[in-house]
């Protein structure tokens, strides 16, 4: 969610930079900047933001759009007195007192981030973003309660913000309360077209904990209907299957992620695991040589237990053989 968060606020602060060009005439600095920043070169804009502070006509706006800039550069502390400067000179502009909070936010300060959250919200700047940054912002910082009355509030203002929904049922599973985690993700599949097989992973995750086995692994392939090639997800899928004690679906889950031709490695080690368990050694061990043949060492170990196995069984002269494919790689 961090990382959305900050792809969020750079949307923000392109869309806000241009709010007061109109001001300006073409011989001005501020406007001189705006086009500098609207190229991209946000370093001469910064000295033509502050050539405009010193000439003083647009100094709040100058202030405020040299903070946008300094943000694009990665300077978000010396964004931060900029912004401190505009609020300095301009008390109601609500913008400004919600990337201060976005900053405040992402350097961790999550006192200071709700104070300017809220400073906006007197103001009268009531949406969704402010509602899930303060979310976000009283679960770091142990405030449940808090936390819930803004997710809700960031869900009312905007149903289709899948990370307020999840926000909201991590109020609940850090309450222990799984089972209202699942139908806050279960409103926002209903509510928004955003929810994607991340919600059912959750979902998945949530029955695990109340020990529904059969529930958690629906889930989980309902997230593999949407996200076929995630191989994490389908490894975690075959372990609920060998678990649920239904070995063969996990055999046709890791086979069916084969042809996606993605992380194939890991399907095949898993693959030889479940045959070497059933002792059907045959095909653990091509299955391990598949592995070892793209590079993965775990399957290189699992097709010399094999040989292990089959020399124990006193099959010496097959298991001399498995051992000789081993070092030929073939």
């Amino acid at each position: 969610m961090f990382r959305n968060f900050l792809k969020f606020l750079r949307k923000f602060f392109v869309l806000v930079i241009f709010t007061f060009a109109s001001f300006a005439s073409a011989q001005d600095f501020f406007k001189q900047a705006n086009e500098l920043y609207d190229k991209g070169e946000y370093k001469k804009a910064v000295k033509v933001y502050r050539a405009a502070i010193q000439e003083g006509r647009y100094e709040p706006f100058a202030w405020f759009n040299l903070g946008n800039t300094l943000v694009q550069l990665g300077k978000n502390n010396i964004a931060m007195v900029a912004y401190k400067r505009t609020v300095e000179l301009m008390p109601d502009f609500t913008k400004a007192w919600v990337l201060l909070g976005d900053l405040y936010y992402l350097g961790g300060d999550y006192g200071l981030s709700i104070v300017a959250y809220k400073r906006a919200l007197e103001l009268g700047e009531d949406s969704d973003h402010i509602h899930y940054a303060l979310g976000e912002c009283f679960i770091k910082s142990h405030s449940l309660a808090l936390a819930q009355k803004h997710f809700e509030a960031a869900t009312r203002l905007n149903p289709d913000r899948i990370d307020a929904w999840y926000g909201l049922a991590e109020v609940y599973e850090k309450l222990g309360d799984y089972e209202y985690a699942i139908k806050t993700l279960k409103r926002a599949v209903d509510n928004t077209a955003a929810a994607g097989a991340d919600v059912h992973y959750t979902l998945s995750h949530y029955y695990s904990k109340m020990d529904s086995s059969k529930k958690a692994i629906r889930e989980m392939e309902s997230g593999l209907l949407i996200d076929p090639q995630n191989t994490s997800a389908r490894r975690f899928l075959a372990q609920m299957y060998l678990q649920d004690a239904s070995p063969w679906m996990a055999i046709f889950t890791l086979e069916e992620g084969l042809r996606f031709k993605k992380n194939s490695d890991q399907l095949y080690v898993d693959l030889g695991q479940i045959y070497f368990s059933q002792k059907r050694y045959d095909e653990a061990l091509e299955n391990y040589m598949n592995a070892w043949k793209m590079g993965n060492s775990q399957g290189r170990i699992g097709a010399e237990n094999v040989g292990n196995a089959i020399y124990n069984a006193g099959d010496e002269a097959k298991a001399q053989e498995i051992y000789q494919r081993v070092i030929q790689k073939r």
